[in-house]
């Protein structure tokens, strides 16, 4: 009977040795990820929502609303800019987006962090290591809201948990003295009862102790990353919030198992989970670790911050170097945008532009010249100026300012509104949008297609008007000249043109001052091979 116990630890030893293995291998590979993906520009990913879930937590109504976080595409430019190992590094990067504000003082700060592990590889990849050791998991993005209802997830008859590891216990050690007929049956019966409970409860609360695993194992690695200078330099804070959650952390090594087991796939990982879940050890140490950390949940966001800042910090750094070229954006108490050698980071061979206005302006061109895209790329670049202290420019200069837009109008069928209704919904969020305390930097699309031309340039010039003379910069982007004319002495006028040749049309895409003379939209159906009766009836 002694031999069975002997094999069966055995068994535990060897499943031991051979996950342990298979991590190890993971962290190999892990290193050369680490050094080959600075720098470089990221795999588009399916999008996942859960990167808003810190953001849904705290915000306060400020910044980029839903409209114009859409209009820009952010999800896009967000997806180019994140090269984070972690979760939290994810979900402080889509807030510092959607807050779009930064003081004086936490962009010093930033852009101390960003330059640190821009000039030291070496530290930075080490760094690394340990946030890819916290990862990703599906489950780690609703930590902040996992801790914001924490109470709810504490489990009930702690005391059963209790009373089945004691009766494990001695069904193990009064093996010898049972008669060697049924000499293992009360050890293997409290076994089958105890891995039993732990399958239903891991079936009913799989999320919860994955969460947990996940919450512990950031706190082991945050101790690790507090333990070096330049943590301890840049996030003073850390070790003060980590003191008081020691408790909270000497359950990670039990915690993480079943974590390691899910976010790896390793079956023998998984084995290794259940052969713990026999002792319910992961059961009465999470309750161990809630109760803990239900007096301290100030005490993990705090942690959780510093975790993702400094995973935001590396990704800006990798995102700057995977930039054709970039700068940090400087800042004036005035009402003007100056920028040098302007790009859009979505594009992969950009045309650069400068651009200077000290008031609002018109924007005109003929179809598909750029006009569009230029109020795009301005605005994108005044959100990243403000989330992430970079720009894709040679030069950028604005004031603090709010950014909203009204460009991809769409109609809402389920709520039974037009185009034009949508549209001027928007514009009106718009108007309602501008304070005096800070600028409002508003790019609009094509102001009023939705509705006839004699009342389109009736309306638009009486809103524009009334932008005139408010705290804002106006980009608008339109097809109307009728507007560069009525509105030439209050509003500057740009443009893009084009080049028409027998056979196609070659764009420049570079702005320039004054408003368009040019249209393209017959050229282009002739190329496009309409029939020679509608071009010529366009013609005529």
């Amino acid at each position: 009977m002694l031999s069975a116990v002997l094999g069966v630890m055995a068994v535990f030893l060897f499943l031991l040795v051979i996950w342990l293995i298979s991590y190890y291998s993971m962290k190999r590979k892990r290193k050369a990820y680490i050094h080959e993906k600075f720098g470089k520009i990221p795999k588009i990913r399916e999008w996942n929502d859960a990167v808003r879930n810190y953001y849904d937590v705290v915000n306060d109504g400020t910044g980029l609303d839903d409209i114009t976080w859409n209009d820009l595409s952010m999800n896009d430019v967000f997806q180019r800019a994140a090269q984070c190992d972690t979760s939290p590094g994810e979900e402080i990067l889509y807030w510092r987006l959607r807050r779009n504000r930064m003081s004086p003082e936490e962009q010093r700060i930033f852009e101390e962090r960003v330059r640190t592990w821009a000039d030291n590889e070496k530290e930075r990849e080490k760094i690394e290591e340990l946030l890819c050791d916290i990862g990703k998991s599906d489950s780690s993005y609703y930590l902040p809201a996992y801790l914001d209802g924490i109470e709810s997830y504490v489990f009930g008859h702690q005391w059963v948990y209790r009373v089945l590891q004691i009766l494990l216990a001695a069904s193990l050690v009064f093996i010898p003295f049972y008669p060697v007929d049924w000499s293992l049956m009360p050890f293997v019966g409290m076994c089958a009862v105890n891995l039993g409970l732990y399958f239903r409860i891991n079936m009913k609360h799989d999320l919860e102790l994955s969460l947990i695993g996940t919450a512990v194992s950031l706190l082991g690695n945050a101790k690790q990353m507090a333990a070096r200078k330049e943590i301890r330099d840049l996030f003073p804070e850390l070790q003060d919030a980590l003191s008081g959650l020691k408790g909270v952390i000497r359950g990670e090594k039990i915690l993480r198992i079943k974590r390691e087991g899910a976010r790896t796939g390793d079956a023998l990982g998984t084995c290794l989970d259940y052969l713990l879940g026999i002792t319910l050890m992961q059961i009465t140490t999470y309750n161990k670790v809630m109760k803990r950390l239900m007096n301290n949940v100030e005490n993990y966001l705090t942690v959780y911050r510093c975790i993702g800042e400094l995973d935001a910090a590396i990704s800006t750094a990798s995102f700057r170097k995977s930039l054709p070229w970039c700068c940090i954006p400087e800042y004036t108490d005035e009402k003007r945008l100056e920028m040098t050698e302007v790009y859009h980071p979505l594009i992969k061979e950009p045309v650069a532009n400068d651009f200077a206005v000290e008031k609002s302006c018109l924007i005109t061109g003929s179809n598909a010249s750029g006009k569009s895209t230029f109020i795009k790329a301005a605005a994108v670049n005044a959100v990243l100026a403000q989330a992430i202290n970079t720009c894709a420019a040679k030069r950028f200069v604005m004031p603090p300012a709010e950014v909203i837009t009204s460009m991809a109008v769409r109609d809402d069928l389920m709520a039974g509104e037009s185009y034009f209704i949508r549209e001027i919904r928007y514009l009106k969020r718009i108007l309602d949008s501008i304070t005096e305390e800070r600028v409002t930097i508003c790019a609009i699309d094509e102001i009023l297609r939705g509705t006839n031309t004699g009342e389109r340039i009736r309306a638009s010039r009486a809103i524009l008007e009334y932008l005139r003379d408010k705290n804002c910069i106006a980009l608008v982007a339109t097809h109307d000249k009728e507007l560069t004319e009525l509105l030439g002495s209050d509003y500057l006028n740009y443009h893009f043109s084009e080049e028409i040749g027998e056979d196609d049309i070659a764009f420049s895409y570079k702005i320039m001052e004054g408003p368009a003379t040019s249209q393209n939209a017959v050229k282009l159906l002739e190329f496009a091979g309409f029939p020679e009766e509608i071009i010529e009836a366009a013609q005529e």
